[in-house]
């Protein structure tokens, strides 16, 4: 006779409604998940990660309260700041030409330049950390569906984890192993400086959660099958 199977637990089940979001949002490690209480606030909880050496984690948490906009400015720099650091590699010309795009959707992100960035990271190569930088403009859009069809918009937040990807990637991109861990510092310290400008953890979370419920309605009525 077999064993009945157990049902683990949810380490998520004791938090709040927006702070259970937020870790299903930014997908912490089992060891990072360890330190997540009801009580520990966004604070405490990255600088825990933090001392951890759990860097994957505090920079998806950060990734997880920013603007579309913000996360990828954030990545953009990350990514072209690998391309110049000791043990960098030098872009390629597709790939410079794939940051000129992603700078000029930053500066006025209109539909054009958005398409054009997409075609741009293709050509760059997906898997390369300006390449997601491209991914993640594209999916911060209306419609990934051709621009003279009907609107097809992307899953709410697509493209959250893809700008911590690409953070992540841009710096294990070191040729130089002993770059890798200082420059996920520094990147996790330019993303915490963009969460204070927008009026620190709090204010950010409350304003990511609220920014993905209206995204979430849009997405239910765009896709909302045709009545008969």
């Amino acid at each position: 006779m077999s064993a009945p199977n157990v049902i683990a637990p949810d380490p998520l089940a004791s938090l709040p409604e927006i702070a259970r979001w937020l870790m299903e949002r930014c997908k912490p490690e089992p060891a990072a998940l360890e330190l997540v209480t009801p009580n520990a606030t966004l604070e405490s909880l990255y600088a825990g990660w933090m001392e951890k050496r759990l860097f994957p984690s505090a920079i998806r948490l950060i990734a997880a309260v920013l603007p579309p906009r913000e996360g990828i400015w954030w990545a953009w720099v990350s990514a072209r700041h690998a391309t110049q650091m000791i043990g960098g590699t030098a872009p390629t010309a597709g790939e410079h030409a794939a940051f000129g795009h992603v700078e000029r959707w930053i500066i006025r992100p209109d539909e054009d330049t958005r398409r054009a960035t997409w075609e741009s990271a293709n050509q760059a190569g997906l898997e390369t950390p300006v390449g997601m930088v491209g991914t993640a403009v594209f999916l911060s859009g209306v419609s990934v569906g051709p621009a003279n069809a009907p609107p097809a918009p992307p899953p709410p937040g697509a493209y959250v984890s893809i700008v911590p990807g690409a953070i992540l990637l841009a710096a294990a991109s070191n040729t130089k192993a002993t770059n890798i861990e200082p420059t996920m510092i520094a990147f996790a310290a330019q993303g915490l400086e963009v969460v204070k400008r927008l009026g620190g953890w709090d204010e950010a979370m409350k304003n990511a959660h609220e920014l993905h419920k209206r995204a979430q309605q849009d997405y239910a009525l765009a896709t909302e099958p045709p009545k008969r």
